[in-house]
């Protein structure tokens, strides 16, 4: 790829990719005596704010129980969600569609775990420092990012597993009557690469990936580490979905390209390396970008998952 297709593309891809700031809140509008607006909330949902010992940041943890969390003592499937700010509410919404389906019931009732940050003004760069491996980039990738006005750093991910693990999973599971197996983490595009590298390490914590669009660029460690990864083997049932869109191999712009070969790559890794316990599937969404890969993909890994 030509410094100049970079650039290009890296423009277009800033805001798909969540790598650059939202834009501050408008101004307020003359409402001319309508009555004041509330904040909208996500129905049974909560949210507090975790500092971290590890990362040494503060993150925000939006948390979703099912309609019939307090009518009982039963203990539900666990499942993380990375990218809170923009993610959150979509997945809490899906899994409660689930719910009523009267087509193909049979979906777990969840607690999801979203994981997030206070100031979602600096929720894209936060991300890229916190869900990159180190190494995982091109040089042209990292140059730039580090280039741009507001930069977090990059190659976080290390610190961001151990927080997850160390500190937010625990508190989890002291608050929320969870299941400890069978746990899910959903991830795209940074999220997923963060999603291949947590399977990577073999996290003890985790059973179910979402890897939507897995940001390889070019991640050749971790696409390196996973065989002998896989080969230590998994006594408990572990699942695997990957998702690609059509047009992030076949669409104009260039750091898509890279993706799609990165997600085609671990794909093989996966298939070349098959082992007990271990299902994965793939799938490629025909006619849809980076962006509108999502929300069908995430529906998808739903079922993929944690459908019996």
């Amino acid at each position: 790829m030509s410094r100049g297709h970079l650039t290009a593309a890296a423009a277009a891809a800033i805001v798909a990719l969540g790598l650059g700031c939202a834009d501050a809140p408008p101004g307020e509008a003359d409402r001319s005596g309508a009555p004041e607006p509330v904040a909208f909330e996500i129905y049974d949902s909560e949210a507090f704010v975790m500092s971290s010992t590890n990362v040494g940041d503060d993150f925000l943890i939006a948390v979703s129980l099912p309609a019939s969390y307090g009518t009982g003592e039963q203990s539900y499937q666990l499942v993380y969600v990375l990218d809170a700010n923009i993610s959150f509410g979509m997945t809490a919404e899906i899994a409660r569609l689930f719910q009523v389906d009267l087509i193909r019931p049979g979906m777990p009732e969840m607690v999801l775990v979203g994981i997030g940050y206070p100031d979602p003004t600096r929720a894209g760069t936060l991300r890229a420092r916190d869900l990159t491996p180190e190494g995982s980039l091109s040089d042209e990738l990292d140059q730039l990012l580090r280039s741009a006005p507001v930069f977090d750093g990059l190659g976080g991910a290390a610190a961001f597993l151990s927080f997850i693990e160390d500190e937010l999973h625990p508190r989890i599971v002291a608050d929320y009557r969870v299941e400890t197996e069978g746990v899910g983490f959903l991830g795209d595009s940074f999220g997923g690469l963060f999603t291949a590298y947590a399977f990577q390490q073999r996290s003890p914590t985790l059973d179910r990936y979402w890897m939507g669009s897995p940001g390889l660029l070019p991640a050749t460690e971790l696409l390196e580490g996973l065989p002998a990864a896989i080969e230590q083997g998994f006594e408990r049932d572990t699942r695997v979905f990957i998702t690609l869109g059509e047009l992030e191999e076949t669409g104009p712009v260039d750091i898509y390209h890279d993706l799609a070969v990165g997600t085609r790559r671990l794909i093989e890794v996966f298939e070349a390396n098959p082992a007990d316990n271990l299902t994965v599937t793939w799938k490629v969404y025909p006619d849809a970008t980076h962006i509108t890969t999502v929300p069908p993909a995430l529906t998808d890994a739903f079922t993929a998952l944690f459908m019996n």
